[in-house]
């Protein structure tokens, strides 16, 4: 089974993946040998320094970009991407949630940490999740 075991606060849209991984907490419990998993090989994700100053694995599978098959280790990587499925399913369960899908409205500002809390504790709940 595979549910969420960390929901940070919320950011604002402009924040960076740098800025992103400092202000979010997640360094604070990521300890030597964890891998972290990424899917922004196009933007570059700018982690790898941060993990790296604390022994922590980034992992951000490979693309073919034109080649016709992928090296030994990107072989590996890509397996151990595949379990990016399930935060995929995990993600678009919580998006089902209407009041927190898109831009989240002004009004419920005070309470809009508590909603997405709320929200993925109830994704927790589902069956379908891992298939």
């Amino acid at each position: 089974m595979a549910v969420g075991v960390y929901v940070s606060d919320l950011f604002e849209g402009g924040i960076g993946d740098k800025e992103l991984f400092v202000r979010w907490g997640i360094l604070d419990h990521l300890v030597p040998g964890d891998l972290v998993l990424a899917d922004r090989p196009d933007r570059g994700f700018t982690v790898k320094e941060i993990l790296m100053g604390k022994q922590v694995d980034l992992n951000i599978p490979p693309f073919l970009m034109g080649r016709e098959k992928l090296t030994p280790q990107e072989l590996l990587t890509r397996n151990i991407a595949k379990a990016r499925i399930h935060v995929d399913r995990y993600n678009e369960g919580i998006k089902r949630f209407r009041l927190i899908a898109n831009t989240i409205p002004l009004s419920i500002a005070p309470v809009a940490n508590q909603a997405v809390l709320v929200a993925c504790f109830m994704v927790n709940f589902r069956d379908e999740l891992v298939k």
